[in-house]
C-alpha cells in the first residue's frame, strides 16, 4: 500500500508541474485522469474506487506522453485523448489476457465522460474494441461488451452512427447467436446486480443486449442488422426471470420495447409468445424491479397490437399503469433521504436501487398512457404536405386551435372509461411534485441523491406532458373539476417564474401543461380565468419576451391569447373598452405585439401574429383595435415578417405551414380590420 501511495504522490507532482507549465492543457487530462482513478471497475453498478498497479502503468505513461508531447493549449483535449487511447491501445492488443482486459477496463471509465466520447470514437478504437466481442477469453469478452456499452449510452446519436459505421454490429450479432445454444445462469440474481467475476457469461449477454438497444434506438441499420439476424428469437428465451433473473430479462424487456415499436417484423415474432408475455404483466408484483419489469412487458405488448383496447388483457394494461403510479415515490425519498441507516453502514429501510427502479417504472408508466391517449396521426398532415418546389403553398393549411370535444372522440369508451376508473389522471397530476429546496440539498450530498434527484426531475416532465395529453381528451369533470384545475394552473407558473426556472426541459413541460388548463378553463367558460388582472400576468409576459426556449415563449403567446378570446367572449363591446377588461387586453395586446415584431425565431413571431388575428376576429373588437393602434402597429410589422420569411423559408421545417398561413391571413386581416378600426377614429 506505501508503494501505491508513494507513486500516487510522483504521479501527481509530474501532474502539479505540468500544470505549472501549461494550466489550459490540464484541466482536461486532471479531469480524465480522475475519472479513471475513480472508475476502475467496469460493473456499473458497483463502481468500486480501487487503484491498481495496471492502471498506475496507464496515468503515468499518459502524462509522459502529455509532458513529451507539450501540446499546444488549443489542442489540448484531443492530445489527451490522442495519448490516453494510445496506451489503451497498446494494452488492448497485447497477447497477455489480463493487460487486455484493463486496456478495456480503462476505455469503459473513460466512456463515463459523456465531454469525450465524439473524441473516442474519432479515434476508430470502437471497431478495435468490436472485434475483442469475439475474443478466446470470455473475461475480455464482457470488458469489451460493457465498453463499448459505456460508449453508446452515453452519446449523441452521431457517436452511435460513427460506432455502426465502425462494423460494430457484425461481431456484436455473432456474440449474441452463441446465446442460441442451452446454457445456465450462475445465479439467478433475483433483482442484484451480478459480480462480473461470478458470472461473466451473464454479464456479457446484459452488457450485449444493452449495446443492442442503444444502437436499434439510435441507427435505422442496426435495427435491420436485428431483423435480418433474427435477434429478437434470442432476446425471447431470455425473458422469464424466475429463470435468467432480473438484471438479464429487464435489459431483454427493454430492448424489445425499442426495436418492437413499428416494426411488423420483430412484432410477427413475438405475437407467438404474446400469452406468455402477458402473465408477466397479469401476476402480482414482489418488488420495485417486478413493477417496472411487468410495466415494460405491457409496453411491449401495445407495441405489438396485442391488447386491443376492447380486450380484458387492455384493462390488465391500465391497471398495471395504476398499480406503478399509485405509489407515492417522492415520499419513499423523502423516506430515505432522512433514514438514519442510508448513512450509518446499516441497510436501510428502502433501497436507492429499489427507488430507482420505482421512478423509472412510473416514467414508463407515464409514457405508456401518453402513447395511449395520443395515437399517432395516421394522416400525417398530409394536407399541410402539397408544397410547390418555389416552397410555397399551393393550397392554404391552416392550424386550428384544438378542437376538444373532438379530441375527446378520438378515445374508445374503454379507454375513458379505465383512465377514469383508475383515476389515472389524479396519479398523473401527483407526480409533478418535487421535493423541497431542504430535502432537494440533502439529497445532493447523499451518495445515491443526485442520481435519485435526476430521476425525479425526469419523472416530473414526464408527469407534465402526460397531464398535456389527457387535459385535452377528458372532461372537466374528469380532471378534477374547475377548481382544481385552476389551482394547479396557478401553482406551476409560481413554480417555473416566481423560482427563475432554467431548466428547459421542465419549462416547455410545464407551459405546454398550463396551456392544455387554459384551453379547457376557458372552453368551460371559468370565471376565475376570466377574472385575471394585468398584475396576474406580469409575470407571464416578461417570460414571454426573454426566454431563451422558443417553444415556452410560444406557447405563452397561446395562453394570453386563449385568455383574451375568453374575456372577449364574455364581455360586451363597451364593456372591453373600460376597466379591467381593458387593461388586461391592452396589455396582452402590447405583449403580442412586442413578441410578434421581435421575436428572433419567425415562427414564435407568426404564433403571436396568429393570436391576435384570432384575438381580433370579433367584430366587438373593432374600438379595442383603434384604441390599442392594432393595424397601424400590423403594417409596420408585416413588411419585416416578409423580409423574415424569404431569408428563412428554407429553414423552417415543421413551422412552414404556420407561417405560410399566417403570412396570407394578415394581408387579408389588415384589410378587413383597417376601416372597422378606422371608424372609430373619425370625429362626430
Amino acid at each position: 500500500m506505501e508503494n501505491v501511495c508513494m507513486r500516487m504522490c510522483i504521479l501527481y507532482s509530474m501532474y502539479a508541474t505540468y500544470i505549472d507549465n501549461n494550466c489550459e492543457v490540464t484541466l482536461c487530462a486532471t479531469q480524465l485522469v480522475t475519472n479513471i482513478a475513480k472508475n476502475t471497475r467496469l460493473d456499473t453498478v458497483n463502481n468500486d474506487a480501487k487503484i491498481n498497479s495496471w492502471q498506475l502503468w496507464l496515468l503515468e505513461d499518459c502524462v509522459r506522453r502529455l509532458w513529451d508531447a507539450q501540446c499546444m493549449s488549443e489542442h489540448a483535449n484531443c492530445d489527451v485523448i490522442t495519448h490516453l487511447v494510445g496506451s489503451i491501445m497498446s494494452l488492448m492488443t497485447s497477447s497477455v489476457m489480463e493487460e487486455r482486459v484493463n486496456g478495456l477496463n480503462t476505455l469503459a471509465a473513460i466512456a463515463l465522460d459523456e465531454q469525450v466520447l465524439s473524441d473516442i470514437v474519432n479515434s476508430m478504437i470502437v471497431g478495435k474494441v468490436a472485434v475483442l466481442l469475439k475474443d478466446p477469453s470470455i473475461e475480455v469478452r464482457v470488458v469489451a461488451a460493457g465498453a463499448l456499452r459505456n460508449i453508446s449510452a452515453g452519446g449523441s446519436d452521431d457517436v452511435v452512427e460513427a460506432m455502426v459505421q465502425q462494423e460494430v454490429l457484425t461481431p456484436l450479432a455473432e456474440l449474441l447467436q452463441e446465446y442460441r445454444e442451452v446454457w445456465t445462469p450462475v445465479t439467478t440474481d433475483l433483482g442484484e446486480a451480478t459480480a462480473r467475476d461470478i458470472d461473466p457469461m451473464t454479464n456479457t449477454f446484459v452488457h450485449a443486449t444493452h449495446l443492442l438497444w442503444n444502437l436499434c434506438e439510435c441507427s435505422d441499420e442496426a435495427l435491420s442488422v436485428f431483423n435480418q439476424e433474427g435477434l429478437v428469437h434470442i432476446l425471447l428465451r431470455h425473458i422469464d426471470p424466475s429463470t435468467w433473473g432480473h438484471t438479464l430479462t429487464l435489459a431483454v424487456a427493454e430492448c424489445l420495447l425499442c426495436v418492437s415499436e413499428n416494426n411488423p417484423t420483430v412484432a410477427s415474432a413475438i405475437l407467438p409468445s404474446a400469452d406468455s408475455l402477458v402473465t408477466f404483466v397479469s401476476r402480482p408484483a414482489d418488488s420495485a424491479v417486478d413493477l417496472r419489469f411487468a410495466t415494460t412487458i405491457a409496453g411491449v405488448l401495445l407495441n405489438i397490437n396485442y391488447c386491443t383496447t376492447s380486450g380484458n388483457n387492455f384493462q390488465l394494461v391500465l391497471k398495471i399503469l395504476s398499480t406503478v403510479l399509485e405509489t407515492d415515490t417522492l415520499s419513499l425519498v423523502n423516506r430515505y433521504a432522512g433514514d438514519p441507516m442510508s448513512t450509518a453502514g446499516s441497510k436501510p429501510s428502502i433501497t436507492p436501487q429499489d427507488l430507482e427502479h420505482l421512478i423509472l417504472a412510473q416514467q414508463l408508466a407515464l409514457e405508456i398512457l401518453s402513447n395511449i391517449c395520443c395515437p399517432e396521426d395516421e394522416e400525417d398532415w398530409d394536407s399541410c404536405e402539397n408544397i410547390s418546389s418555389d416552397g410555397e403553398a399551393e393550397n392554404g393549411c391552416t392550424e386550428n386551435p384544438m378542437d376538444l370535444e373532438g379530441a375527446r372522440d378520438v378515445l374508445s369508451p374503454e379507454v375513458l372509461e379505465g383512465i377514469t376508473h383508475f383515476k389515472l389522471f389524479e396519479k398523473t397530476l401527483n407526480k409533478i411534485n418535487y421535493p423541497n429546496d431542504d430535502d432537494v440539498q440533502h439529497l445532493q450530498s447523499m451518495k445515491y441523491g443526485p442520481s435519485l434527484l435526476n430521476k425525479l426531475s425526469s419523472l416530473r416532465i414526464r408527469s407534465l406532458l402526460c397531464v398535456q395529453n389527457l387535459t385535452s381528451m377528458l372532461s372537466l369533470s374528469d380532471i378534477g373539476g374547475t377548481e382544481l384545475m385552476y389551482s394547479t394552473w396557478v401553482n406551476l407558473g409560481i413554480k417555473i417564474f416566481q423560482n427563475s426556472c432554467t431548466d428547459s426541459g421542465l419549462l416547455e413541460a410545464t407551459t405546454g401543461a398550463m396551456r392544455a388548463i387554459m384551453d379547457r378553463l376557458s372552453q368551460d367558460k371559468c370565471e376565475k380565468l376570466a377574472a385575471i388582472t394585468q398584475e396576474d400576468l406580469k409575470l407571464i409576459f416578461e417570460a414571454g419576451v426573454v426566454c431563451s426556449v422558443a417553444s415556452v415563449r410560444a406557447n405563452l403567446a397561446r395562453m394570453v391569447g386563449t385568455l383574451g378570446c375568453l374575456i372577449v367572449t364574455q364581455n360586451t363591446e363597451e364593456s372591453l373598452n373600460s376597466g379591467t377588461a381593458f387593461t388586461v387586453l391592452s396589455a396582452a395586446t402590447e405583449y403580442l405585439l412586442k413578441v410578434a415584431a421581435h421575436d428572433g425565431e419567425l415562427w414564435v413571431s407568426a404564433e403571436a401574429l396568429d393570436v391576435i388575428i384570432d384575438l381580433y376576429s370579433d367584430d366587438k373588437t373593432d374600438k379595442l383595435a383603434h384604441n390599442t393602434h392594432l393595424v397601424d402597429r400590423l403594417k409596420g410589422i408585416q413588411p419585416q415578417f416578409k423580409s423574415k420569411h424569404h431569408q428563412q423559408k428554407k429553414k423552417l421545417g415543421e413551422h412552414r405551414a404556420l407561417v405560410l398561413t399566417v403570412r396570407d391571413n394578415l394581408v387579408a386581416f389588415i384589410k378587413y380590420k383597417s376601416p372597422r378600426a378606422a371608424k372609430y377614429g373619425k370625429s362626430p
